[in-house]
C-alpha cells in the first residue's frame, strides 16, 4: 500500500458508528410497535475529537438521512432514523487496506458454534453487486 492511501489516526479520533434507519409507509398505526418494518444498520466512518462528539454527529448524519418517496405500489413510504447501535473507536494508528476497523467478542462458545459465523466464498459475495465503471468516451475527430 502507498503511504499516501493512510488515513493518520495517531490521535484516536476515528470511530465506526452504526446508524440504524428504518422504512415504512407514512400512513401507519404508530401504537402498533410489532408491526414489520424494513430495518438497516448502516456503518460509517465518524471523524470526532471524542465519543460523545462522535455520537452526535452520527445522530446528525441519521436525520440529515431521513427521506420520503413513493414506492412502486403508488404507497408513500419514509426511511426514519431509529438511533445509534454501535460506536466502537478504532485503535490503530494508521487506517490502510487489511487495518483491523472492529471486531466482535462471541463469548467462550463451543467450536461448532464458532464455525456458524462463517461463510463460504460464494455465498458471501451472492447478493454484492459489482460497481459500475464510468463509461469511457471516444474523442470525435471529424
Amino acid at each position: 500500500m502507498k503511504t499516501q492511501e493512510k488515513i493518520s489516526n495517531e490521535n484516536g479520533d476515528w470511530y465506526i458508528v452504526e446508524i440504524v434507519e428504518k422504512c415504512e409507509p407514512v400512513d401507519r398505526n404508530e401504537k402498533q410497535d410489532l408491526r414489520r418494518v424494513t430495518t438497516w444498520g448502516n456503518y460509517h466512518l465518524i471523524k470526532a475529537s471524542s465519543p460523545e462528539k462522535a455520537f452526535d454527529k452520527a445522530v446528525k448524519l441519521g436525520k440529515e438521512a431521513e427521506y420520503k418517496f413513493i414506492n412502486s405500489d403508488k404507497i408513500e413510504m419514509e426511511w426514519t432514523f431509529v438511533g445509534i447501535g454501535e460506536l466502537l473507536p478504532i485503535y490503530d494508528d494508521n487506517i490502510e487496506d487489511g487495518a483491523e476497523i472492529m471486531w466482535t467478542d462471541y463469548g467462550f462458545i463451543s467450536d461448532r458454534q464458532s464455525k456458524r459465523f462463517v461463510f463460504d466464498k460464494k455465498r458471501l459475495l451472492a447478493d454484492i453487486k459489482p460497481k459500475r465503471k464510468p463509461k469511457k468516451t471516444v474523442a470525435n475527430n471529424a
